[in-house]
């Protein structure tokens, strides 16, 4: 007889982690146009937030277990700090963002 548990686990890790970034990025979103920008110009809002509906993007094909959906995840993850660095908004805590990339690839290969 298997024991499921250790892969039920797995996958409630695996749902709760998405839905955390889905709640902090709708967040992100409504953060973005409250004016806390201003400083980094007048496009910088709005490409966060189109990075941030790919990001929803990637994430729904990352919970539909499609694996190219962790390079769209990785590549919108690298665009997000690349677009904070251009623009001078870049903060050491925005690194955090590697995490949830690096829990899918732990998840997925197991």
């Amino acid at each position: 007889m298997v024991d499921k548990k250790p892969m039920q686990l797995k996958a409630n890790l695996f749902k709760i982690l998405i839905g955390l970034i889905f709640g902090l990025g709708i967040y992100d979103i409504l953060y973005s146009f409250t004016g806390a920008y201003a400083p980094f110009g007048l496009l910088y809002p709005a490409a966060h937030v189109f990075l941030t509906v790919i990001l929803f993007m990637a994430l729904s094909f990352i919970w539909s277990r499609e694996r190219w959906a962790l390079y769209l995840f990785a590549g919108i993850v690298l665009c997000h700090l690349g677009l904070d660095i251009y623009v001078g908004a870049f903060h050491v805590v925005k690194l955090l963002l590697f995490l949830p990339l690096i829990g899918f690839i732990w998840l997925w290969k197991h």
